[in-house]
């Protein structure tokens, strides 16, 4: 960088911040947060939960003539965000979420982090450090939109959830929980937020420049100082006639992870998978599981194609009956996370492809006749003992029973067992 950036000392003017863009979506979500709050606020009537006064619950009701208008209105309103975020999140990937969000937003960084360290201890008065330079957005601010980002999915998925009643009355209840959950964690950010933006003296031109796109370039020069040079340097070339650098940004560790062509190492998925599973007890009331889902799936085949056999067998019935629909399950829809979460994994790893893995000894037709053959073996064995490696080892195993235990041991032992024989086909 040229040595007229390094000493420039007396910064004036104004600098552009914001994109249209950027400004409209900021104040349509301030909007529609603002009237769902107001209105969920007033839809929860119990004395148990209720946190608005009686006589505003009241005041918004007759507003909207009854409390199903005010249901549909708060539901409305919802829908319309998850939709405007949609179209954002599909067609502006490139120009908003990538650039803006995963670039800007939440990009931490070293001097993100210690300027978190060096503000905090000065909040203590335990330090006189200067904080250090940062960008466009500074470390709490970017660690307020990791928040937002965190708990924006949740608040959409739970909020469907409730809206159109998907699942059980176990599933919406626990959507119930969450979604006031989480709602709680970003209305306690968004306070801070807007006294920081709004109230606080030092931060007001940051609330401006979310009306007119400008901040001044001397609060830049104080208060962003890596994202002021970054803009000086970029004028300089713009005068020099000189093209815009555009160096590829350095990936982060979760995207480096998530693109990693090797399979993460056992321990690390081990922990992802005990985490996960920690939250399916949390969330819906159950464990993972694989082999009660394809059960299910085929029952459904079978209610489709023989309604009579089914509803008849003394097995298939458990699952067919009148009344209940055979899909609604939660092992159903776990099923279709994990194949599309594998399809995303391998494609942002760069292996979707046709293979057949296999040893050199084998032909690919054997290969997959011994697969099919030990995938129905598998299933067949899974039911007979209630459960597979996920549904009766891992959610079995996490609550001590003891059939969970009894079934990996003779897992392990099967397996040493039929690596004898079957070792040829990798080796």
């Amino acid at each position: 960088m040229s040595s007229a950036v390094q000493m420039h000392s007396t910064p004036t003017g104004m600098i552009k911040k914001h994109h249209v863009a950027i400004i409209l979506l900021h104040w349509f979500n301030a909007i529609t947060w603002l009237l769902e709050l107001t209105t969920g606020a007033a839809l929860i009537q119990s004395e148990h939960f209720r946190f608005a006064p009686l006589w505003f619950v009241t005041m918004i009701t007759e507003v909207f003539g009854s409390r199903a208008n005010l249901l549909r209105f708060h539901i409305a309103a919802g829908l319309t965000w998850i939709t405007v975020f949609a179209v954002y999140g599909i067609f502006g990937w490139q120009t908003y979420f990538h650039q803006e969000v995963l670039e800007r937003e939440v990009a931490l960084d070293r001097d993100d982090f210690n300027w978190l360290r060096i503000r905090l201890l000065r909040i203590l008065g335990r330090s006189n450090e200067p904080l250090p330079p940062q960008g466009i957005y500074n470390a709490g601010q970017k660690m307020f939109a990791v928040m937002v980002y965190i708990m924006f999915p949740i608040i959409m998925v739970t909020g469907l959830i409730m809206a159109f009643h998907w699942g059980s009355m176990t599933v919406v209840g626990w959507a119930v929980v969450i979604h006031f959950a989480t709602v709680a964690v970003v209305v306690s950010g968004l306070m801070v937020h807007v006294y920081m933006g709004a109230v606080f003296p030092e931060e007001k031109p940051a609330f401006f420049s979310m009306i007119t796109g400008m901040v001044p370039e001397e609060f830049a020069y104080k208060h962003h100082h890596k994202w002021w040079k970054e803009v000086k340097m970029l004028e300089e070339l713009h005068a020099a006639g000189q093209p815009e650098p555009r160096p590829a940004p350095a990936p982060s560790r979760l995207l480096t992870a998530l693109r990693m062509k090797e399979y993460w190492p056992g321990y690390w998925a081990g922990l992802g998978l005990g985490l996960t599973l920690l939250a399916t007890f949390l969330i819906v009331g159950q464990g993972l599981g694989a082999s009660g889902g394809f059960t299910r799936y085929l029952a459904f085949i079978l209610s489709l194609v023989a309604p009579g056999y089914a509803s008849a067998h003394p097995y298939w019935s458990n699952y067919v009956q009148p009344g209940q629909p055979v899909l609604m399950d939660f092992l159903v829809f776990e099923l279709i996370g994990v194949a599309l979460g594998g399809l995303l994994s391998g494609w942002l790893a760069g292996r979707l492809k046709w293979t057949t893995d296999k040893g050199p000894r084998i032909s690919p037709k054997t290969r997959w006749m011994l697969a099919f053959l030990g995938g129905a073996i598998s299933g067949v064995g899974a039911r007979m003992a209630r459960g597979c490696t996920s549904g009766l080892a891992l959610s079995g195993g996490s609550v001590l029973s003891a059939g969970a235990f009894v079934f990996m041991l003779a897992v392990f032992a099967a397996g040493f067992v039929g690596a004898f024989f079957l070792r040829r086909i990798w080796l």
